[in-house]
């Protein structure tokens, strides 16, 4: 009987002792290491709201926005749940129109969508607004809080694939690199 107890029980525990790993890379900040352990046990947890939106908040912060798809799609059975899903759909999508206005220069600035205070967010809204320089092929913003930070919107060709990269700045040296595509 034992035997059979652990045969059946033991994989829950294991997947149990996987989700409290992750809570507690998210709790220390970690979010790269809590958004790639949640991409592996996702379908464990899929239906589980709090799970999702851990998950998703970890890609985001840790700019693996990519991941924010699975969650998103998954995120409706609650208010919070769809609030969640909103957010990270609203920064994905300004992720996609940056992209396409950058390598297709298509004229993005008729769209109106809600601001985060997520970066991608701010670029986009100061993009889609015209409040930046243009010079040397790239769009330079400033922070609007800290006149010490800028930002620096670019395509370049990285490994054969056209890719959106915001720089950032603080007294004219880069203290953060971030790519999209």
């Amino acid at each position: 009987m034992y035997k059979i107890f652990i045969f059946f029980f033991f994989p829950f525990l294991l997947l149990a002792t996987e989700l409290d790993k992750i809570k507690e890379y998210y709790n220390q900040n970690n979010y790269e290491k809590a958004c790639l352990k949640s991409g592996e046990i996702y379908n464990n947890f899929s239906d589980n709201e709090e799970f999702l939106s851990m998950y998703a908040h970890s890609c985001l912060e840790a700019d693996m926005i990519n991941r924010l798809v699975l969650p998103i799609i998954k995120l409706y059975n609650t208010p919070e749940g769809r609030e969640n899903a909103s957010y990270f759909a609203t920064i994905l999508y300004e992720k996609k129109l940056l992209y396409h206005a950058l390598i297709d220069d298509v004229d993005i600035s008729y769209v109106t969508l809600p601001k985060t205070e997520y970066i991608l967010s701010k670029i986009f809204q100061k993009f889609v607004n015209g409040n930046y320089n243009f010079s040397d092929g790239a769009y330079w913003f400033m922070d609007e809080l800290d006149s010490s930070i800028s930002y620096k919107l670019s395509a370049e060709e990285h490994q054969k694939v056209k890719k959106m990269f915001i720089r950032t700045y603080k007294d004219g040296q880069i203290i953060k690199v971030r790519t999209y595509w």
